[in-house]
């Protein structure tokens, strides 16, 4: 009796209610994940002395079996050992690309920073 009374008062089907539901759960949302580049973070040791903020651009260029980090003329840091991806992305920028940095450790030695 209860499902047949509900069916009967309702209208239309719970079904057909939840189809519609289901269109609106298709369409774009706040939340949707739509990856446009890959971006890269990688964590610098910052040369003794160097003091660096947030939001400053660097350059990232290729070195002997490292890669140097550099603000205008001045290095500023070192990434030993770079991962597979990150020498890809220098190879794919011609020897070096534009960094920005993201968080500056807190004893001021190590700095992250991400590049495209």
């Amino acid at each position: 009796m209860g499902l047949d009374y509900i069916r009967r008062n309702t209208g239309k089907s719970w079904k057909k209610r939840w189809n519609g539901g289901l269109d609106r759960l298709k369409g774009p949302t706040l939340f949707d994940l739509s990856i446009t580049e890959t971006s890269h973070s990688v964590t610098v040791e910052l040369a003794p002395g160097t003091r660096i903020d947030l939001g400053d651009t660097c350059i990232v260029e290729r070195g002997s079996n490292e890669l140097a980090v550099t603000r205008g003329l001045h290095r500023v840091g070192r990434i030993r050992n770079p991962s597979s991806e990150v020498s890809a992305a220098i190879v794919a920028g011609k020897g070096f690309i534009e960094a920005h940095v993201t968080h500056v450790g807190l004893f001021g030695d190590t700095a992250e920073v991400n590049f495209k």
